[in-house]
């Protein structure tokens, strides 16, 4: 049986003190996908932190297969990790493991459990607001890549920061899956996408999002932030550079990465 309770008290110490162990004990490996939620769960409960939000990740079937997983896959967003832009990271930069583009919401309505299954026109409703965002991707211990989706899910599901943009105007008569995002590295682009890379919008990643959390027994509340996935990345970049996710009219978001 996993030591659910050791791996969490590992993983929160491994994020509040920004040091990158070398893998977890093989008694607190996760063995199967419950297994990390089940030490994700432990995280939430012990860590001591407001949980202010959630992400969705690997939600394209290139970073699936990547991962070895069969679905995308669900994770916290604590307060004190949620900064409006810019954002400089000035410490645990062995931590930090690339950086999302990412179109985020910020939810006005309760989305209660008993109201799954939910579909993408339903789950609209419940929103207030699109930003244009970064999410800072978190690694803890170095082995966690070979685990796939169960690694990623047990650390965090890889949340390091979570960085927003200004709320984008009139954004309901848009169609999300064709609007575009480019990455860029001290100003050069490295990457581009459109929201079509986050499950064929990110709305449906919104949906999939509280239909997975019903069947945890949890619930996306008013308030609460909502990232959707990866357009791009995650992408790495050396200490002492910008990253900007350059969404258009939509709106710029920056994370300064300092060594």
């Amino acid at each position: 049986m996993v030591d659910v309770k050791k791996a969490a008290q590992l993983l929160i110490a491994a994020r509040r003190d920004g040091h990158k162990m070398d893998a977890l004990p093989a008694a607190a490996e996760p063995e199967t996908l419950a297994d990390s939620y089940a030490i994700q769960d432990e995280i939430m409960k012990t860590i001591g932190l407001k949980l202010a939000g959630w992400k969705v990740a690997l939600t394209n079937d290139e970073a699936m297969a990547r991962a070895g997983a069969t679905e995308p896959a669900a994770g916290p967003l604590f307060a004190p990790h949620i900064v409006a832009t810019p954002q400089t990271i000035t410490g645990s930069s062995a931590t930090v493991g690339g950086f999302e583009c990412e179109f985020a919401f910020r939810i006005g309505k309760d989305i209660p459990a008993d109201g799954a299954p939910y579909t993408a026109q339903v789950i609209a409703v419940a929103v207030e607001s699109l930003h244009p965002a970064i999410e800072v991707v978190g690694i803890r211990f170095a082995t966690r890549p070979k685990l796939g989706v169960r690694g990623t899910v047990a650390d965090h599901t890889g949340n390091f920061s979570f960085i927003y943009g200004p709320a984008v105007a009139n954004w309901r008569s848009l169609d999300l899956a064709q609007c575009g995002v480019r990455h860029l590295v001290d100003g050069k682009e490295v990457a581009s996408s459109s929201g079509a890379n986050v499950l064929k919008n990110p709305l449906n990643a919104l949906a999939w999002l509280a239909n997975h959390l019903a069947k945890r027994g949890y619930e996306i509340k008013a308030g609460q932030w909502v990232t959707s996935g990866a357009a791009t990345g995650p992408i790495p970049a050396p200490a002492g550079s910008t990253v900007t996710a350059d969404f258009g009219k939509l709106g710029k978001v920056e994370a300064h990465f300092q060594s």
